[in-house]
């Protein structure tokens, strides 16, 4: 644990388990859910909890092909921080400039455990113009 109270470092990737990088390795990803990982791992470090995974109702993205969505884990972060990470990816890129309602990164809980972030991309997504 670094001085912000961070568990994980930048640039630092971790999979959570085999089976997440099975997933992570058999399918193919959206280039654009691709590049916004990638960003956010340089900057400040990711665990992927999930990757591809069979669909578990229609509207799931992480069964796709390519695969949309990718969930991270939200605690490795200071409470804080995982916020403002939330903010920076959604203000460098809109998930459907038609649906706006919608966006790339969200944090919401799962299950008895705590909040995971949840990054998805659409056909429609566009990086924001600043």
């Amino acid at each position: 644990m670094d001085k912000l109270g961070h568990t994980i470092s930048k640039k630092q990737i971790v999979i959570k388990s085999p089976e997440v990088l099975q997933g992570l390795m058999e399918r193919r990803f959206a280039p654009l859910l691709v590049l916004i990982i990638l960003s956010v791992a340089r900057e400040f470090g990711i665990v992927i909890t999930e990757s591809y995974r069979e669909k578990r109702s229609r509207n799931d993205l992480h069964g796709t092909q390519p695969v949309r969505a990718l969930d991270l884990r939200s605690w490795c972060y200071p409470d804080k921080v995982a916020y403002e990470i939330k903010h920076w990816i959604n203000s460098k890129w809109i998930y459907d400039p038609n649906r706006p309602r919608y966006e790339v990164a969200i944090i919401h809980k799962v299950g008895k455990g705590g909040l995971h972030f949840h990054i998805q991309v659409c056909p429609n997504t566009i990086r924001r113009e600043v």
